[in-house]
């Protein structure tokens, strides 16, 4: 009576658990009277491979390390920065914004050998060779990269893929007068490798004709890279070139493609720039028809599967003192504020932000024109004295009849 009661239970058992899950998930086998063992099978072969710990590494593009023409250089921040309170403010390493490491997400750059350290306060602004970037050459960079560990997601047998990291940076411009803030990227692709990663942007709006401005924005869902093509089915990861090149937007003065400029000619994707409108840092993601337009093309996103084995990383190509622009073209001045904001530690500049107008050549000669003089307090007490002195020297030889139509028979 005992046997047929623990069998009938058994079987109850078996047909609960046939009922609560799905259909093929769970295989039982009976292998002696009253012995149940049940199997729950791994992963069908459709469903992929789970992802854990991706390793997300991007250095935006060339100009996010590079020198800045007021406020030292640009550079990138692990972490979402805080408020300085006002525009025109520099970063100084008290003001405690800066961090290489949170959380997950670090800053590294590229040593003298090219291999990647982590980076800090004090070499933010040198290049692998311990020179100082300069904003004069367009090769000129620090290579800095955000790395971001421990992203979670699915890369399925067609190949495409979805991963999701935890984690902000901040990218910052002019020393920290301009900067913002990306969170939780996620990179989406097809079977075929297309797709792109996206963000939630956060930051401070910035003006270069008004320090004052100084607004916190609205988080904004954008694409940080649109990606083609990427070879997702490699083993240990991939590395891609996000769109630039070619791509066109409007509203952001984007100046028109032509054969000089075709081979760095584009802009990050259209939600991007949207968006950097709002920081001030627009003119920096799209060819402008500025001096430094061949250091914003984006720079090469590194994915690697797993973070404790990550793919290789190509360091950017140190500077080789001939740049294909040249670095000594006259350029228009910042504009200077009629009253700059106070900096919020004392000792610490203030500089108006730049647009695309300071790093465009004057459209002047380098004769200047008739305005130019005009403008020279100068110039008119001299034209005015050569002008006397020319009437006095003709008056003198009419005197004297001096003249050829003064002479008797003339």
């Amino acid at each position: 009576m005992r046997r047929a009661t623990a069998a009938t239970a058994a079987c109850g058992a078996l047909l609960l658990l046939a009922f609560l899950a799905p259909s093929g998930a769970i295989a039982a086998d009976v292998e002696e009277p009253g012995e149940i063992r049940v199997t729950v099978p791994e992963r069908g072969p459709s469903e992929g491979d789970v992802i854990d710990d991706a390793q997300f590494r991007w250095g935006l593009n060339a100009e996010s390390g590079a020198g800045a023409y007021a406020g030292g250089c640009n550079f990138l921040s692990a972490g979402r920065a805080g408020d300085t309170g006002r525009g025109g403010v520099v970063w100084t390493e008290q003001h405690g914004l800066y961090r290489s490491v949170a959380g997950d997400v670090r800053i590294e750059k590229p040593n003298f050998a090219g291999e990647y350290d982590l980076a800090t306060w004090a070499n933010r602004c040198l290049d692998p060779a311990g020179n100082a970037v300069s904003a004069a050459s367009v090769t000129s960079t620090s290579g800095n990269q955000v790395v971001i560990d421990g992203g979670r997601g699915v890369r399925a047998d067609d190949g495409s893929i979805e991963i999701r990291w935890s984690g902000a940076f901040t990218v910052v411009f002019y020393g920290g007068m301009t900067y913002w803030s990306a969170s939780d990227p996620v990179l989406t692709l097809d079977a075929r490798g297309n797709g792109r990663v996206t963000a939630t942007a956060s930051g401070f709006g910035a003006s270069m004709e008004d320090l004052s401005k100084w607004e916190a924005l609205p988080e904004r869902q954008i694409v940080l890279a649109e990606v083609r093509g990427a070879a997702t089915g490699s083993s240990g990861g991939f590395a891609t070139e996000p769109l630039y090149i070619g791509v066109e937007v409007s509203g952001v003065g984007q100046v028109a493609r032509d054969a000089a400029n075709s081979a760095y000619w584009g802009s990050f994707p259209a939600s991007f720039v949207e968006y950097q409108k709002l920081t001030g840092q627009a003119g920096y993601w799209v060819t402008t028809g500025g001096l430094r337009d061949r250091a914003k093309p984006a720079s090469t996103l590194y994915i690697s599967y797993d973070a404790a084995a990550p793919i290789a990383v190509t360091p950017p190509a140190a500077a080789s003192g001939a740049d294909p622009a040249p670095s000594n073209a006259i350029r228009t001045r910042p504009v200077a504020a009629s009253a700059p904001a106070p900096a919020i530690a004392p000792g610490v500049p203030v500089f108006p932000l730049a647009d695309t107008a300071t790093l465009l050549p004057q459209g002047e000669a380098l004769i200047p024109g008739a305005a130019a003089f005009g403008a020279n307090p100068v110039v008119l007490p001299l034209l005015g004295t050569a002008a006397a002195l020319s009437l006095a020297i003709l008056a003198v030889l009419n005197l004297m009849q001096a003249f050829p139509w003064q002479r008797p028979g003339t």
